[in-house]
């Protein structure tokens, strides 16, 4: 066992740290995360970077002057490992450099639901012993199946596919506002690769399906009751066909021959693996948003370029918006009177900012593609402002009052104080 433990800790013994390329929206915030007590949990995809965001923050507590003997890092999803309570492998910890009891160190626990009775163990290890815990996890049933035991001793951050920043970062590209050519191109690659890392760095059909059949059989058929488990890839390519669209739960049920629960409950478990998101209808009636149609997008459209092939750039597009706007933990909603829409709607009924996704090279407000966002101008007269993203117009103009500022895809990801 101590021979595993080295392996995966070789700051121990001076070596070096393999912790792939820095991802800084995460590692700005170890100053935070060290300032309070509980526990930090990371969940996400599988393979969105999870166990290279904690090496990195390893990196940066070794940074900072922490003894390396203070920190220890497992991945229980080690066959050796996960059959060990945490508590134990703590003990074997403390053992190795003879540790007093009340010494504070820093325990990383990759994979952490694969390690068994893990939530009771966890709460034990935070109720009595001096460490630091973080911990990364694949699915949302990290939270959902802990009965409550880590209410208010955790703090959840999700780690998402790559932001378009980040996609520029691992791709090495540097681009001026003066090449803005460059960075619409490079918008289109990163509608049509998605942000999963290693997909990023080097693009591979292969390695997608393969990630996307890992995300369905391990992090979802083992975990849950699925009696027609290869009904979950139809569903998800049911949804990657209509992204961005309302959906119909009683269509998707007779399309798909289940029940309208049971539709509802399975994306309910693609949401728990993080490649959906719902979203509700904007309004102020809690009534009208429980029972109103859903919205469900993709959160990673190399995915959907898996599912549906490469196109459909405005869908994409669309949902690319989407992530980043739960990303920055913004609150939406769409808007929908018959058939016209909205695409987002953030901010208040007082003070409500409507966004459009519209992957266009050519603006004209009077089209009827704007006939959505016309008629909520007139239903909310308090809007002073609409965002229009667009592929590569970039404009602002005054509609009755009103500021319309359309922006290309790549700026408004570039900079998400835009939404």
């Amino acid at each position: 066992m101590d021979t595993i433990y080295h392996a995966m800790n070789p700051w121990w013994e001076g070596r070096s740290l393999e912790a792939g390329i820095s991802r800084e929206a995460y590692l700005k915030r170890l100053k935070d995360y060290l300032a309070r007590a509980q526990i930090e949990v990371f969940v996400g995809s599988r393979r969105t970077g999870k166990t290279t965001i904690l090496k990195q923050l390893v990196g940066g507590l070794l940074g900072q002057g922490t003894e390396a003997g203070d920190i220890f890092y497992l991945a229980l999803d080690h066959p050796t490992l996960s059959g060990l309570p945490i508590s134990e492998h703590l003990r074997n910890f403390r053992r190795l450099f003879m540790h007093d009891r009340d010494r504070k160190v820093f325990l990383f626990l990759d994979e952490v639901q694969e390690s068994p009775q893990w939530e009771k163990e966890i709460k034990s290890l935070y109720d009595l012993e001096s460490v630091k815990i973080f911990c990364t996890g694949s699915t949302s049933s990290l939270i959902d199946r802990q009965a409550g035991r880590l209410t208010g001793r955790q703090i959840v951050t999700t780690i998402f596919p790559l932001s378009f920043n980040e996609f520029l970062q691992f791709r090495k590209v540097k681009a001026s506002l003066s090449e803005d050519y460059k960075l619409e191109h490079l918008a289109d690659e990163y509608l049509t690769t998605g942000g999963y890392p290693e997909q990023v760095l080097r693009p591979s059909h292969e390695y997608m399906a393969n990630l996307l059949e890992d995300i369905l059989a391990r992090d979802l058929s083992r975990l849950y009751s699925i009696r027609k488990a290869y009904v979950l890839k139809d569903l998800l390519r049911l949804i990657a066909a209509s992204a961005g669209s309302r959906t119909s739960f009683n269509k998707l049920s007779k399309v798909l021959g289940l029940s309208v629960d049971t539709v509802k409950e399975y994306v309910g478990y693609l949401q728990s693996a993080f490649l959906v998101k719902s979203m509700e209808k904007w309004t102020p009636s809690y009534s009208e948003k429980v029972y109103a149609q859903k919205k469900i997008y993709l959160l990673d459209s190399g995915i959907k370029t898996l599912l549906t092939g490469p196109g459909d750039e405005g869908a994409k597009a669309e949902g690319a918006v989407f992530l980043e706007l739960i990303r920055n933990g913004i609150p939406c909603g769409y808007y929908a009177e018959s058939e016209r829409e909205v695409d987002f709607v953030t901010g208040s009924q007082d003070e409500p900012s409507p966004i459009e996704v519209k992957y266009i090279t050519a603006f004209d407000w009077n089209e009827k593609r704007f006939d959505g966002i016309r008629l909520f101008l007139t239903r909310f007269p308090a809007t002073r402002g609409v965002l229009v993203v667009t592929k590569s117009i970039e404009l602002r103009t005054s509609v009755n009052g009103v500021l319309v500022n359309a922006v290309p895809l790549w700026k408004a990801l570039r900079d998400p104080a835009l939404l």
